[in-house]
């Protein structure tokens, strides 16, 4: 089953990479794996107050009622047309059990999250690749083009990682309007844009939207995700759910970070205003940039080679994410906004790296 097969990419630990690079843990900074720079505290800290009176020795709600109830008031979605999940990863393979099965294949615009690929050959199913166009958007003609009987999803990311590029509601539903199959639109970082499918869900049984709580609700060590979609597609899914895999802890401090939307604001208003002054800095170094909707940024290199300024970076304690197998993303990396002050550190020796690369050509 996995000749052949490349695995999903594991990121080292920070550990790891401090003993590699000969730095004391605290001295690294992770801006590589898209996450939230600033922890849910209170949300945190009023879990801790519950911890004693939760009933740990008990299997929680397997329909997650309470849970669904809170998504619903923070989506407006129906709450019988939402399932939560253990992560956006889990909610892609389920869908993926469900609509994907040997000899069929699953269609999705790249680069894009290498998962969608992973969760599609688990299946034994084949994964199309429909190259973006230059401009990194969806080529649509492309996509209604490779449509055939054996297609079971269409994935869309938007904003797309790695790319940060949002796909037009207009393109999701010109697709879903054109084939029976699943449209699997991954939306993990919804909250940085606004912009979402989840209006078609209502008017296409075959839309399905893919959200997660780990990015702008600062949740990713809690592993929430959740489905949305239509009553009749949600019947479909939950046959293939498994029944307990959120702990009950995960859920009541989901159920907590839904009500903090405050939390949420600040740091979509702090990511996006670091992430425009971070892109603003790296065009005055000479650092190309793509326009991002999301909490990274897409840097080309064009006079220097990505790997070397990736190890230079690395040996200074900055981790950011490096990308291949698709010429869009040819001698790029991608960096996760943080703070400002890791904000810094990263643009301080990205100009060293850069300067001494530069020195050597």
């Amino acid at each position: 089953m996995f000749d052949g097969f490349e695995p999903y990419t594991w990121e080292p630990s920070t550990e790891e990479i401090a003993r590699d690079v000969g730095l004391p843990p605290q001295r690294i900074v992770r801006l590589d794996l898209n996450t939230s720079p600033i922890k849910p505290n209170e949300a945190l800290r009023r879990l801790s107050r519950m911890i004693p009176n939760l009933r740990v020795n008990e299997y929680p709600d397997t329909s997650y009622r309470a849970l669904r109830e809170a998504l619903a008031e923070y989506t407006e979605h129906d709450p019988e047309a939402i399932i939560p999940t253990n992560g956006a990863d889990e909610a892609i393979d389920i869908l993926s059990r469900v609509f994907l099965e040997k000899g069929m294949k699953a269609l999705a615009s790249v680069p894009t999250y290498s998962y969608f690929r992973i969760a599609t050959e688990l299946q034994g199913a084949e994964f199309v690749r429909v190259r973006r166009k230059q401009d990194l958007e969806d080529d649509v003609d492309a996509i209604l083009s490779s449509l055939d009987p054996r297609v079971g999803i269409v994935f869309f990311c938007s904003p797309n990682n790695p790319t940060g590029n949002l796909t037009p509601p207009s393109v999701i539903e010109k697709v879903s309007s054109e084939t029976d199959a699943c449209i699997v639109v991954d939306e993990a970082y919804y909250e940085y844009c606004g912009q979402t499918a989840e209006p078609l869900t209502e008017k296409y049984e075959n839309v399905v939207v893919v959200r997660t709580l780990s990015k702008a609700f600062g949740l990713a060590g809690a592993r929430i995700g959740y489905i949305l979609s239509s009553r009749e597609t949600t019947r479909l899914i939950n046959r293939a759910r498994p029944p307990n895999s959120l702990g009950v802890m995960n859920i009541e401090l989901a159920k907590i970070a839904l009500r903090y939307r405050a939390y949420v604001k600040r740091v979509v208003r702090l990511v996006s205003n670091e992430r425009e002054r971070v892109a603003a800095e790296l065009k005055r170094i000479g650092v190309t940039t793509f326009a991002s909707a999301a909490n990274f940024l897409l840097m080309r290199f064009e006079d220097v080679d990505a790997g070397r300024v990736y190890e230079g970076l690395l040996r200074r304690g900055i981790v950011v994410r490096r990308l291949s197998g698709d010429r869009h993303v040819e001698n790029c990396l991608r960096v996760t906004i943080g703070l400002k002050r890791h904000n810094d550190l990263f643009l301080s020796a990205l100009t060293e790296v850069l300067e001494d690369l530069r020195r050597q050509s």
